[in-house]
């Protein structure tokens, strides 16, 4: 019987019965003779001339076969990265950001470009207007589809920064030969042009030019983009100004009037030797904003009595106490006072300040993030009066119980919202007057053991505390609506069980007489550390809180 053979592949060869060639002697025989000059048998020699004559027609086969397996594993290959090719460019086609809905995008293009964000914290660190680099100019550098859209939003092109010293605005020559025109004009007037007919929010930044210099370049250059950015400036909603200085130049260029500027917030120089006066037509400004540098005592920058008149909201960041006292009788109507990083002059100053009366003041925010707050803010809380205060905000790292009763005491207000971090040990019995609080926000609770939630839902569900002069005893904030608890990202009591601690704390109040059998807070907005917000969403107390009618919302950090 006849053995069937099989064919071999015609590609690389391989066939079943291409066995490896295998030596028909011992190994040990063959080993033998390798180490020793011992000689064969003829049978032997004969055994080895037969395999020599076999294994090299072998060997030329093997040889033969490498080659077309080379040649099909490069066939292989070549088809393997033409399909990947092919795989990735069927999955760019599939990419969702194609089946994404325009307004969807608009929506990121305007994140993207600060739209959302606060101007006074976006235009610090965001880039120049007139930066290719950055948004929205990127937007349309990204694809036909992204230009358009980007092309069609004008409120994405509503955030304005000049930076005159910025490179995009160096002198560059134009068309006409020797005739020099700054390079960014071209493209601020297309800035401009984009964010059609909308209100902007700019920021300006140049130094003193002279419109009478004729050899000046540089001069002519900031006079260019002034002239082009006044004639936007009906458009003004809010203007930040890089320098105080930068006003000189604007009356001298703006004629125009600013009626929609509501807005206005100047860094102020330390090196001004003449105080620059804001006296523009502006009858919707009602907020001012003045940063300070070290070693300022006073805001330099004036108003006039018409726009001093007009401003509700202030706000004034690194000047002395005594620059904030000197500001109550110029501003008459102001309703809303902002004080951040106050500076003493030095350890006696605070004797030489001035008292100030703020009348109409209802919101008063107060922010101090040195350590020795105290230092600064009880001169500064000594010089003020604030009778009609109904919000004080209170963020700083100090004790500032009794400075906060010697204001009360001496201003007589009765506050309805309360926000301040619990290192100012106000909530222990500071206030006197707490019948009509009704928001209350406490902020880095848990940081120390003193400053626990236990603390704070110990002192809100007492009901021993003196609610004002002449009242009787009860729980504290009668009528408080809201709480809010902003645990800090490591608290000191981890395993503490809040939820119970709430619950009993709501217990106690709705059984005090001072609360009519009303349910106080019935708003409670708590964030913490990711483990204790979990423990407290799955509390078996925050559905009977619901339960009484209590709105509990719980964010972790």
């Amino acid at each position: 019987m006849t053995t069937k053979r099989t064919k071999a592949c015609p590609q690389c060869g391989y066939s079943s019965d291409n066995a490896p060639l295998r030596v028909p002697l011992p190994k040990a025989r063959i080993d033998n003779f390798l180490h020793t000059n011992d000689f064969f048998t003829e049978d032997e020699g004969n055994i080895f001339r037969s395999f020599i004559g076999n294994g090299q027609s072998k060997l030329n086969h093997l040889e033969a076969r490498i080659i077309s397996v080379k040649a099909l594993r490069a066939e292989l290959e070549g088809a393997k990265a033409e399909l990947v090719k092919a795989l990735s460019g069927q999955k760019t086609i599939l990419n969702p950001m194609r089946r994404m809905p325009e307004e969807l995008l608009v929506e990121i293009f305007l994140h993207g470009a600060g739209i959302y964000t606060d101007p006074g914290e976006y235009f610090p660190s965001a880039g120049h207007s007139l930066d290719l680099g950055s948004p929205p100019w990127t937007y349309s550098r990204v694809c036909r589809r992204w230009k358009e859209t980007a092309m069609r939003t004008p409120r994405v092109w509503t955030r304005v920064k000049i930076d005159a010293k910025r490179r995009e605005f160096s002198l560059a020559k134009s068309m006409r030969g020797d005739d020099r025109l700054p390079l960014g004009l071209s493209l601020l007037s297309g800035y401009l042009g984009r964010s059609a007919a909308l209100p902007l929010t700019v920021y300006l930044d140049m130094p003193e030019f002279s419109i009478f210099s004729s050899s000046n370049l540089d001069d002519h250059a900031l006079y260019a983009i002034s002239v082009l950015m006044s004639s936007h400036s009906r458009r003004w909603e809010s203007l930040f100004l890089g320098r105080g200085r930068v006003f000189d130049q604007i009356n001298t260029v703006f004629s125009d009037s600013f009626p929609l500027l509501k807005m206005l917030r100047i860094r102020e120089d330390s090196d001004m030797s003449t105080a620059p006066a804001v006296d523009i037509p502006a009858p919707n400004l009602k907020s001012w904003v003045t940063i300070g540098k070290a070693g300022l005592t006073q805001v330099n920058t004036t108003l006039s009595v018409k726009l001093y008149n007009q401003i509700t909201d202030y706000s004034i960041s690194n000047f002395s106490c005594e620059a904030v006292s000197r500001m109550s009788p110029l501003l008459p109507r102001l309703r809303r006072l902002v004080v951040r990083e106050l500076k003493l002059r030095s350890s006696w100053s605070f004797f030489l300040i001035s008292s100030g009366c703020f009348p109409g003041l209802q919101d008063l925010v107060v922010e101090q993030s040195d350590p020795g707050a105290l230092n600064v803010l009880q001169p500064f809380f000594n010089s003020i009066t604030c009778p009609a205060l109904t919000s004080l905000s209170i963020i700083a790292h100090d004790s500032l119980k009794s400075v906060i009763q010697d204001f009360e005491k001496r201003s007589a207000f009765n506050l309805g919202y309360l926000d301040i971090t619990g290192h100012t040990r106000i909530l222990e019995g500071s206030l006197q007057n707490t019948a009509a609080l009704k928001t209350l926000v406490l902020r880095d609770i848990g940081k120390t053991s003193s400053l626990s939630v236990a603390s704070v839902f110990s002192y809100l569900g007492s009901t021993t505390v003196s609610l004002g002069p002449g009242s009787s005893l009860g729980s504290p904030f009668p009528a408080l609506h809201r709480l809010e608890l902003h645990s800090c990202s490591t608290p000191v009591l981890m395993e503490y069980d809040t939820m119970e601690a709430l619950f009993l704390c709501v217990s106690s109040r709705l059984n005090s007489s001072s609360h009519g059998n009303s349910v106080s807070p019935l708003e409670v907005f708590i964030t913490a550390p990711d483990g204790q917000a979990r423990k407290m969403l799955n509390h078996p107390r925050l559905g009977e809180l619901r339960s009484l009618g209590i709105k509990v919302d719980i964010v972790a950090l």
